[in-house]
């Protein structure tokens, strides 16, 4: 049972270092972050939808100019942070892949630098978010409330779609 265990956590660690990285590739690859690229800038959560809903929302130019100053202005601490994930994330790999026995509580450390850097991350995307929904104008947010609404209805069909039949 306990090689099955090793294995399945290997698994999971794998897929997590691999998201964090591809996350982190989208992010610092990005010329110069805008409204389109605002995606993985903003984590988990509301900040998901911003850059598929905002592309609908007619911005001004000087609307997409602001939109481009708030990203600027948060890339320098956001690519730190993914960093630092990135390199908790090797850390705890390296440690599935060394010989010997492994224990959750060898992972502690890392977990706990995992959740705190998330929190982080998902508390700069809510920066961000917050200061482009100060940019939109009433009718942006309205017709953006419309998308919200359309987009969770897709989801739900899509999520009908691929359940399975019991």
């Amino acid at each position: 049972m306990k090689p099955i265990r090793i294995v399945l956590l290997s698994l999971i660690v794998t897929n997590v270092v691999s998201t964090a990285t591809f996350a982190q590739d989208f992010v610092f690859t990005a010329p110069v972050p805008g409204p389109k690229r605002a995606a993985m800038w903003m984590g988990d959560g509301p900040g998901m939808m911003l850059p598929m809903i905002i592309n609908k929302l007619d911005l001004t130019p000087d609307q997409n100019e602001e939109v481009r100053k708030i990203m600027t202005s948060h890339r320098t601490t956001l690519r730190a942070l993914f960093k630092q994930l990135e390199a908790v994330h090797e850390e705890m790999a390296d440690k599935f892949f060394t010989p010997g026995d492994l224990e959750a509580t060898d992972l502690t450390m890392q977990s706990q630098q995992i959740q705190q850097l998330r929190a982080q991350i998902t508390e700069e995307g809510l920066k961000v978010t917050l200061a482009v929904r100060k940019l939109l104008t009433p009718e942006q947010l309205a017709k953006a409330a419309q998308l919200k609404e359309r987009m969770k209805t897709l989801h739900a069909e899509m999520r009908g779609l691929m359940e399975e039949k019991e």
